[in-house]
């Protein structure tokens, strides 16, 4: 499989503006052509930051996949206007799994699963946030994985969601950690 991981930093204080839009209009569109795994904005580290991730069966799929999202006129010329106008600047990796876990498990069983748009009233974001971190293999990873195209960090792994997403160990020299706020959509 390749994973997808992308992080868009947006101009501050557009957060909200951007991740409503996409979840009341961009989230169907987006997701009945991109296999969805995860969706988040960072509460530590650089602010402003969307992350979000796509897991593909292969390279194939992923090109099959983004050229149908392609043709998606309300992505093209509804969202992507609108939306694209909040983004300063953006970054992608691949990835390879390395670790996996039954929650990234049954994230991926879903991956093509196409998400409405959000209910009103509905809240924009999950209860409980998640810990990413750069540089680091711990053992309580939800995922773990190692880059192979784009910024080559070391492994990049996926902490579960709590009740407190603060590290309780020392996080290894060299590496870093981010709290994440995963959307309400996010399978991870």
């Amino acid at each position: 499989m390749i994973h997808e991981w992308r992080s868009y930093r947006l101009k501050p204080g557009a957060a909200g503006e951007y991740l409503a839009l996409l979840a009341d209009e961009g989230l169907p569109l987006v997701t009945r052509h991109l296999p969805l795994t995860g969706y988040w904005l960072a509460e530590t580290g650089a602010l402003n930051v969307i992350h979000h991730l796509w897991s593909y069966a292969d390279w194939a799929e992923r090109e099959s996949c983004r050229a149908g999202l392609a043709q998606e006129e309300g992505w093209t010329r509804g969202f992507i206007p609108r939306a694209f106008a909040l983004v300063e600047e953006q970054r992608n990796r691949f990835l390879t799994l390395e670790r996996s876990s039954p929650a990234l498990d049954a994230a991926l069983s879903a991956r093509k699963q196409a998400h409405p748009a959000r209910r009103p009233g509905a809240p924009l974001f999950a209860t409980r946030c998640a810990g990413l971190i750069h540089g680091a293999a711990p053992q309580e990873a939800v995922a773990l994985w190692r880059p192979l195209s784009g910024d080559p960090q070391g492994p990049l792994a996926l902490l579960p969601r709590g009740a407190d997403p603060t590290p309780h160990t020392p996080i290894p020299e060299g590496a870093r950690h981010e709290v994440l706020r995963p959307l309400a959509f996010s399978p991870l």
